[in-house]
């Protein structure tokens, strides 16, 4: 069966193959209501899973966070900014991944992969530092 391309469909994959910071549904609706004013959130959520099943999007799962939509469609990894929630693209590497070979010899069919890391981003790091370190300055300065 052929899937309709409609004005909606090719706005939201546009968005999100164009974006760089894996926005929400919600993003993703805020951003497409720019282009197409009436456009509903359930439409927009129709749209991402046909763009997903039509293997134009990936979807990003980050463990207790908002599902996320990625317009890159090469395998790889992502960082997830605990404070800020910036989501970052990552080389795959290959140190990281498990042997698919094992996996399939026990029986496994994998179709996919992800591997997230959780922590800081460079910038929230740098502002998390500044206080400590002033902190521990002024603690200097007493002595």
């Amino acid at each position: 069966m052929k899937t309709r391309r409609t004005r909606q469909l090719a706005t939201i994959h546009e968005i999100v193959a164009t974006a760089h910071d894996h926005p929400t549904a919600e993003q993703v609706c805020d951003r497409a209501r720019r282009r197409v004013p009436r456009i509903s959130l359930g439409t927009v959520y129709r749209n991402l899973q046909k763009l997903e099943e039509q293997q134009q999007v990936r979807v990003v799962h980050l463990h207790d966070r908002p599902t996320r939509y990625d317009g890159m469609l090469q395998e790889h990894d992502h960082f997830l900014c605990e404070r800020c929630g910036m989501v970052a693209d990552l080389a795959q590497s290959r140190e990281a991944r498990p042997n698919w070979s094992r996996l399939y010899r026990a029986g496994y069919r994998v179709r996919a992969q992800a591997l997230t890391f959780y922590g800081l981003c460079p910038q929230c790091r740098r502002s998390e530092e500044r206080p400590s370190r002033a902190g521990r300055d002024s603690a200097h300065q007493q002595d």
